[in-house]
This record gives C-alpha cells, sequence and structure tokens, in this order.
C-alpha cells in the first residue's frame, strides 16, 4: 500500500480503509480552513477532541512549508464566533459561485451580514492566532474536500519537534 503524505486530502480514505478492514477511528472536525495551499494551512479543528487554532510551520531551510502544525486551544466563544462567520462566508461563496451576488455584496459576506461580519471579526483573528512558544506541535492527516462542501476530518500525530 502507498503511504500517504502528511496533510494529503483523500476524499476515498473511509472506502479504503473499510475495504482492508481498517477503521477511520481518531478522525476529528475540522471546523474551518482559513489558509488553503496544497491543503489546509490555517484555520480551526478538534485536537484531542477540543477545537484548536492550526497553524502550519514554514521551514526556513527547506524554504517550503513544514509538515509539522502548532495548535493552540480556543474558547468556546472563539469557536461560536469563528462558526458564525464561517456560516457567512459560506453564504457569500454560495451566491459567488450561483454568480447572483448584488452590487452591494463584497468578499467576504453577503452585504446583509456585512455588519456582524464585521463585529466578529477580532474575535475570529484573537482565535487564529496561535502563541508559537506555548504551541503543541502534531502532524497531520487531512481527509475530506474543500468544494463543493466543506467536509474535512483530520487525524493528528504527535510530533517530536
Amino acid at each position: 500500500m502507498t503511504a500517504i503524505a502528511p496533510f494529503a486530502v483523500v476524499p476515498e480514505l473511509p472506502y479504503l480503509c473499510r475495504m482492508m478492514g481498517a477503521t477511520t477511528a481518531g478522525w476529528e472536525t475540522v471546523h474551518t480552513v482559513h489558509d488553503y495551499y496544497d491543503g489546509p494551512r490555517n484555520g480551526i479543528a478538534d485536537y484531542r477532541g477540543v477545537p484548536h487554532a492550526y497553524k502550519c510551520e514554514w521551514d526556513d531551510a527547506a524554504d517550503d512549508w513544514s509538515v509539522v502544525f502548532l495548535l493552540s486551544p480556543i474558547t468556546p466563544e472563539q469557536l461560536a464566533a469563528v462558526e458564525e462567520d464561517w456560516s457567512i462566508w459560506r453564504r457569500y461563496l454560495a451566491k459567488f459561485q450561483q454568480g447572483t451576488l448584488e452590487p452591494d455584496d463584497k468578499h467576504p459576506a453577503l452585504a446583509a451580514d456585512w455588519p456582524r461580519h464585521t463585529q466578529l471579526q477580532a474575535t475570529v483573528e484573537d482565535a487564529l492566532l496561535v502563541d508559537e512558544a506555548r504551541a503543541e506541535r502534531a502532524v497531520p492527516e487531512f481527509r475530506g474536500t474543500i468544494e463543493p462542501e466543506h467536509d474535512f476530518k483530520v487525524r493528528w500525530q504527535s510530533s517530536s519537534e
């Protein structure tokens, strides 16, 4: 069997695991993906059952993304704000993809949602901050899709770095 690279997006993984008699236990929820480049790089996901901000480390020596992600826990209030703002973004994205945006709609929110998006912005930005000095480090394996529906899961392996 071919090894799957860390942060590989594998939509057929549950099917392959069932065919091989393996389990998909240990998969956790990816609440949001705020930055995506060849896979999720920044957002909110559960780590050991608790919502955390995740951020991919940059490897200066390799001049590329590391396989190691930094993780910092967030509060229930931050999670609520992030999820509400994520819903605002998804409504905007749906209208954009349908080609039905109105003139006052602007990225990343519909005109009707803009005031609430603005209210949530500071809380969301704070939630996404990762304190590198205190962060936990882990290597993710993502599965799922970003489009047309956000449907990601992640399984974390501890990192000794």
